[in-house]
């Protein structure tokens, strides 16, 4: 199986703060299983990390597809999802996923070719989320051009929704706010950081490091005025889950019994990577099937 090192980047991103190559903790869950993640928004489907790995390659695209219907899922959750790497994996995902999920869901902070975006308009039940920190100097993409792909998701007619992922206290520029509501969105959601002290003290000033040490690598979102920036900006905040209700996408539903049969199914393939009880990580993921 694929190993994940520790100088090893999930993208061409290469985020200082990346919770799959910077967070042990994360680094070794994804190394058990890879293939699908599971929170309380959504299910992720993941290609292989190494493509060269064939028994993993088969295992993607002979993954039961049907496990997703009534789901909200996204593609590649432990890279990013338009790295060209992976477009054939993409492809796969956009054409196959989408007749069976309520909706399809990539978060990128790439930049995103017109001709993809094209694509992605075409397919009603896809939304884009794109996440936009402010933290450019740790990032191998800039806020402007993030900017720009909600812009023209816009002009493209594709349902878009910015994140702050992760907001760091004392870090993250949150100037970039008032641009997106001139552009017309209306709501954002914010996601805080899970820190390793080993592969973060070296760039996080110590009016930072204060809000971070000794969490354990749980992820933490501290109250320091990132809240009153966007209500000045006059943005709503609110969770992805909240937004993928506003759209439900296709109208597939389950029945009870048959929503937790598949729910169970997936669970043998799944990492619960969210920061909740498995309990409701379990319970979200039958209930977006009803």
């Amino acid at each position: 199986m694929y190993k994940y090192q520790k100088n090893q980047y999930g993208c061409p991103v290469q985020c200082k703060y990346c919770v799959i190559t910077k967070v042990d903790s994360r680094r070794n869950m994804w190394n058990k299983k890879t293939i699908i993640g599971l929170n309380k928004a959504v299910t992720i489907f993941n290609p292989p990390p190494n493509l060269e790995d064939t028994e993993s390659l088969k295992e993607f695209y002979e993954f039961p597809i049907e496990l997703f219907r009534g789901d909200i899922v996204g593609f590649n959750a432990i890279s990013d999802p338009f790295w060209p790497k992976y477009r054939k994996e993409l492809d796969y995902f956009l054409d196959n996923v989408s007749k069976v999920a309520k909706i399809i869901v990539c978060v990128t902070k790439f930049k995103i070719s017109d001709e993809l975006l094209q694509k992605l308009s075409k397919i009603p039940n896809f939304r884009l989320n794109v996440s936009i920190t402010g933290l450019d100097f740790i990032e191998n993409t800039k806020t402007k051009d993030r900017l720009d792909l909600l812009k023209r998701a816009k002009d493209f007619n594709i349902k878009a929704f910015p994140i702050i992922h992760p907001y760091i206290a004392g870090l993250s520029d949150l100037s970039f706010l008032k641009d997106l509501k001139n552009m017309g969105y209306q709501q954002i959601d914010v996601k805080g950081l899970r820190y390793n002290k080993e592969t973060m003290s070296s760039w996080m000033p110590e009016k930072s490091k204060k809000y971070y040490e000794n969490t354990q690598e749980h992820e933490i979102l501290p109250e320091d005025g990132w809240r009153e920036k966007i209500s000045s900006a006059g943005m709503e905040l609110k969770s992805l889950k909240d937004w993928y209700s506003i759209d439900p996408g296709q109208d597939i539903h389950l029945n009870e019994k048959t929503a937790e049969k598949y729910v169970n199914k997936i669970l043998k393939y799944a990492n619960i990577t969210s920061s909740d009880s498995n309990e409701n990580v379990i319970k979200a993921s039958i209930k977006r099937r009803l």
